[in-house]
């Protein structure tokens, strides 16, 4: 994983996983800034290039600020080969066409995933990602079925390395070797022994004895005393220039010590304060839950058998793709057969506009399910939380009976989810106007805000990504706020 580094708050990192990992999925254990580690779970199918955004796991803009987001973008290894198997990755990339409950006449035609509605009777014609057709599905009414889109989609540089310059020693002039001292000796003719010297030629020796002697003094200046003056000169400034360096050097570590201790002040500092934010901001969201769950639930409905709340009842024998939504083994459960189709299931009688609606969902087969709440089923609008079986989640809301009109208001994943079959996981959302927040297992996990949708009905699902899908719900509950 390479971190790009806090960014308003927010930290952006890259993901990298091989071809197998974003296939089956799995999960990462990552260190972030300041030694925090946190595991993310990868789901399976996730993308090249998707994001999975992790709230309250970046850092603050500023002192006392409140702390942005980890956000992860996926880099998948292009070097595997799996043969000739379908791209399970794009058959996960949109929530599945889904198959209508009692409530809706069978013979109405089921969408495509995505492409355009088959025929009654007929069987899809799926292409090399499991879809069928190509153009974009029309939305039935409620409980016949829809196309949706799916997950959002979502590498490393290597950090350079920089190596110290050797710098080449200072060098020392070459001593010099200078001239000989003194000048040539002159030695006279030896004098007749019976005549003396001209005074001419006295002179001249004098002359030629002085010459000497201030060539001489030339020749030692200029050989020896001037040479060896300079390379003392040199000496005492290449000495001086090595002191004033040793110095500059020392202080410019003193200096450098000096701004890391500060830097490292800081940065603990500010560690603290992020983890007090997000402790207290926790806190906060855990509160919202606490509340809202307080009172007597208005819908308290164990699921093992039908009851007032009117729950839809569906054969496989009457569904066009053999989906079913049935009470069996003291358990309420959707199924789904068909690749690249759901199968909702709702509570007809009551409907909730500010709520909080818990139900507890155990994956028995297959790949994925969920619950639907503020449901207008007679005009194709709801909202959608879909769960995988590794924890990775989406919410979705939609507008009208076109599935490419619905979109993702939130794409992540979580670490409290039991993941695997057959585990008991309990999901919750609480609703207030536009403030939806979603939890599992008690705990908080997400948040955001949208009043598209601001009452209707409640649901649960099954969804078969890649395999026939089984899914039971028990204990659904409903809080009026």
């Amino acid at each position: 994983m390479a971190y790009e580094g806090p960014q308003s708050g927010d930290i952006h990192a890259t993901l990298a996983l091989s071809q197998t990992e974003a296939q089956t999925g799995s999960s990462r254990t990552l260190t972030l800034p300041g030694g925090r580690q946190i595991t993310v779970p990868v789901r399976a199918g996730i993308q090249n290039g998707e994001q999975i955004r992790l709230k309250g796991m970046g850092e603050p803009s500023w002192s006392g600020s409140p702390a942005g987001d980890l956000i992860l973008t996926v880099s998948i290894a292009p070097t595997e080969q799996f043969g000739s198997q379908p791209n399970l990755i794009d058959d996960h990339s949109s929530p599945t066409d889904f198959i209508s409950a009692s409530s809706i006449p069978p013979t109405i035609a089921v969408p495509d995933y995505p492409g355009s509605y088959p025929p009654p009777g007929s069987t899809p014609n799926y292409n090399q990602y499991g879809q069928y057709g190509s153009s974009t599905p029309n939305y039935p009414p409620s409980g016949s079925g829809g196309s949706y889109p799916g997950y959002q989609d979502q590498t490393q540089a290597q950090e350079p390395l920089y190596l110290y310059q050797n710098q080449a020693q200072y060098g020392e002039p070459q001593q010099y070797s200078g001239y000989p001292q003194g000048g040539q000796q002159y030695t006279p003719p030896s004098a007749p022994k019976k005549r003396g010297m001209s005074p001419t030629v006295i002179i001249l020796l004098v002359v030629l004895v002085l010459i000497l002697i201030i060539g001489s003094g030339l020749i030692y200046f200029v050989g020896v005393y001037q040479p060896q003056k300079m390379h003392a000169d040199a000496t005492a400034t290449a000495n001086a220039q090595i002191s004033s360096t040793a110095q500059a050097n020392a202080q410019a570590t003193s200096n450098a010590q000096a701004t890391s201790t500060a830097q490292s002040n800081a940065t603990a500092a500010a560690q603290a304060s992020a983890t007090a934010i997000a402790s207290a901001t926790v806190t906060a969201y855990q509160n919202i839950l606490s509340q809202a769950t307080s009172g007597t639930p208005v819908l308290n409905d164990p699921l093992n058998a039908q009851s007032s709340n009117n729950w839809d009842e569906l054969s496989a024998s009457n569904s066009t793709q053999s989906g079913s939504c049935a009470f069996t083994g003291g358990v309420y459960q959707p199924s789904m057969p068909a690749k690249g189709y759901f199968q909702p299931c709702y509570a007809q009688n009551p409907t909730f506009s500010n709520f909080a609606y818990q139900v507890q969902m155990t994956i028995k087969q297959g790949d994925e399910g969920g619950i639907l709440f503020r449901a207008d089923t007679a005009n194709s609008k709801f909202y959608l939380l879909r769960i995988t079986q590794g924890g990775a989640y989406d919410l979705f809301v939609y507008v009208d009976n076109q599935g490419s009109h619905a979109k993702n208001l939130l794409s992540n994943s979580t670490s409290v989810f039991k993941q695997g079959l057959n585990q008991a996981n309990t999901i919750t959302v609480v609703a207030q106007g536009g403030n939806l927040y979603l939890y599992i297992n008690g705990q908080y996990v997400d948040s955001i805000n949208n009043a598209t949708l601001s009452s209707g009905k409640i649901g649960v699902f099954s969804e078969s990504s890649t395999n026939a899908t089984i899914v039971s719900f028990t204990n659904a509950k409903v809080w009026q706020l």
